[in-house]
């Protein structure tokens, strides 16, 4: 244990911070990388793979939407959460990798957490792709480039209603990292961007579809002989339907979720690191930590 403190590693379950201390949590330099196991249903069957979910804030141009690495004044920075989320199974010969990124404001747009930017890569042994969704002025702004030749290269445009929101970005939203995005048992009607995973594996166009999200009551959960108080959240999607269980404590990890085609996932560890500084042979230990292959 003390090596993980020389390293600067927090390994944690619950924590009693509170929202009002968002930026001393998460401006404390790490990020919080959590793993999941996961089941994927793909060419009509279940397929066992792994997740990490990696949350971190940075700064983006208010402009290009691109992370800030050089200097810039303060006017050019949005602060943003971002969240990776990583997904890696096998299908019979050939495995997948796909990850969507998302960019959420953290303060000063219409409201907290303001959806920016959403970019996908899937690759497989067919090939590759990649999807990008740009979020400004009431409007999303789109570009496709796809080794399906349907597909091929294109740009695509909606235009989005006031109350609105996107599948890939609620995995921040019912965090409710701020302030409570809503009360329990309380239910919302609005339009809802799917996953561009999920278009993705549809080959369908981009389009907003009627949804639903519904926020329960706490309740015991139990994930690999752990207990937790949990918040359902119930997700209509078009004809989907989701249930993703949050931490009831802060900073409201996503526990577990299941999904109307039988896919699901369950946590499986959680750690708090500087991961882009971890790239030597021997910091492969926090793979094992993660119990991630």
């Amino acid at each position: 244990m003390l090596s993980f403190i020389l390293l600067g590693i927090s390994l944690y379950g619950a924590t009693m911070v509170s929202a009002a201390d968002f930026y001393a949590h998460w401006g404390d330099g790490k990020a919080e990388l959590s793993s999941y196991e996961v089941i994927q249903p793909r060419y009509g069957e279940l397929r066992e793979g792994y997740g990490v979910m990696i949350f971190v804030t940075e700064d983006i141009h208010h402009q290009t939407y691109i992370k800030v690495d050089s200097p810039q004044v303060n006017p050019d920075r949005l602060y943003v959460l971002k969240l990776n989320n990583v997904l890696k199974f096998t299908t019979g010969l050939y495995d997948y990798s796909v990850m969507t990124s998302v960019f959420s404001q953290v303060e000063g747009g219409n409201h907290d957490f303001d959806l920016r930017k959403i970019s996908l890569t899937a690759q497989e042994w067919c090939g590759h792709v990649f999807d990008e969704v740009l979020v400004r002025d009431g409007e999303i702004t789109g570009h496709l480039n796809s080794y399906f030749e349907p597909e091929g290269r294109r740009d695509y445009t909606m235009d989005l209603p006031e109350v609105y929101e996107s599948e890939d970005h609620l995995l921040i939203r019912i965090r409710e990292l701020k302030a409570s995005f809503m009360e329990a048992g309380e239910t919302r009607k609005m339009v809802i961007l799917p996953s561009l995973w999920n278009f993705r594996q549809a080959h369908r166009p981009h389009e907003l579809v009627a949804g639903e999200i519904g926020k329960g009551e706490a309740e015991f959960l139990e994930i690999a002989n752990t207990a937790y108080d949990a918040v359902p959240w119930r997700l209509a999607i078009g004809e989907r339907r989701r249930i993703v269980w949050t931490e009831a404590a802060y900073p409201h990890r996503i526990l577990k979720w299941e999904d109307s085609d039988g896919g699901c996932g369950e946590l499986v560890k959680t750690i708090r690191v500087p991961y882009w500084e971890l790239h030597g042979n021997s910091d492969e230990f926090y793979r094992r930590e993660l119990d991630i292959p």
